[in-house]
């Protein structure tokens, strides 16, 4: 069956979200790896993503051939005329770049043409050779489990588990106060509360996830937090165009961005700095307030220089 062609604003929603979750997966998924793993991650660095998934140059030569066993494989040769260091790397990754294409076994060659000895290693260690990965089905881990841990991170991803018969309204409530219980403070509980709102957009629970917050103020207070700003009170000040107030109870009980279309550019400002203070991050405070994150960073940086402003 074909796949339904995205529409544009389903792939900004989906770049949008995509950013996110990058931003975020990291402190979400370390803890449940040494969880399942069994082993503790004393520390790590965060490097380059982008891999280049085409080679820089063709390989000098591929065949298909069969064998007098009439085994069929592929035989790959390459030729050097100078030493290189990294030449058992880069048929490793030729290796999985052919393998990749054509699911057919392969002999690979190094012809070397040089006139000094070579010191070329041709051989991998066993820790450099690739046999496989370890599998972590998150739906397949009993819901039960994450939520008798201690962890937050690992607590949150209750709602991506195996609920075995329970309804999802129990389980986001058993999160939210599991989290409750294990957070030191409000603002903590917050950073919390987004990741489960974050992953919430992965079982397209959303609304149910809001409707549950907003239910149980004693958890997460919706009129303080930044992701659900409330302007009820605010809307009264002096001087506001009419319908503002209307505008943005709408936006309470519909949606975030409803009542944010409603609202005036200062009330805008002031959600934005409201929400970075308490920790949230800039690509979640754009996505939420529907604005480009060009225009949070924008807001943050003349915070800084002018906090009377605000």
């Amino acid at each position: 069956m074909p796949r339904k062609k995205e529409s544009k604003e389903e792939k900004e929603q989906g770049s949008v979200f995509d950013r996110l979750f990058r931003a975020n997966a990291q402190g979400i998924f370390m803890p449940l790896i040494e969880l399942e793993l069994g082993f503790k991650i004393k520390d790590y660095k965060i490097l380059q993503e982008k891999i280049t998934k085409t080679l820089e140059r063709e390989v000098d030569f591929l065949y298909r051939i069969t064998t007098d066993n009439n085994e069929e494989k592929l035989l790959h040769i390459e030729f050097q005329t100078e030493k290189d260091d990294e030449m058992i790397y880069r048929m490793q990754e030729y290796h999985g770049l052919i393998y990749r294409k054509y699911r057919t076994p392969i002999k690979h060659i190094v012809i070397y043409l040089g006139t000094n000895k070579s010191k070329m290693v041709s051989k991998l260690n066993s820790d450099e050779i690739f046999t496989g990965f370890d599998l972590i089905c998150i739906n397949e881990i009993d819901s039960s489990k994450l939520l008798s841990n201690q962890v937050p991170e690992v607590i949150v991803l209750a709602l991506l588990g195996n609920y075995k018969g329970k309804r999802v309204e129990a389980v986001l409530r058993l999160i939210l106060n599991k989290l409750l219980k294990v957070s030191k403070s409000k603002t903590i509980l917050g950073r919390y509360v987004n990741q489960l709102l974050l992953l919430a957009r992965l079982r397209k629970l959303e609304v149910k996830t809001k409707k549950i917050l907003r239910n149980m103020p004693i958890i997460y207070d919706i009129k303080k937090d930044g992701l659900f700003i409330e302007g009820r009170e605010e809307g009264r000040e002096e001087g506001r165009e009419e319908g503002r107030e209307e505008g943005l109870e709408q936006g309470l009980e519909q949606g975030l961005e409803q009542g944010i279309e409603q609202g005036q550019k200062l009330k805008e400002n002031q959600s934005i700095i409201s929400s970075y203070k308490k920790g949230i991050a800039t690509e979640l405070i754009a996505e939420v307030l529907n604005i480009s994150i060009e225009k949070v960073e924008e807001v943050i940086a003349d915070w800084k220089k002018n906090p009377s402003k605000y």
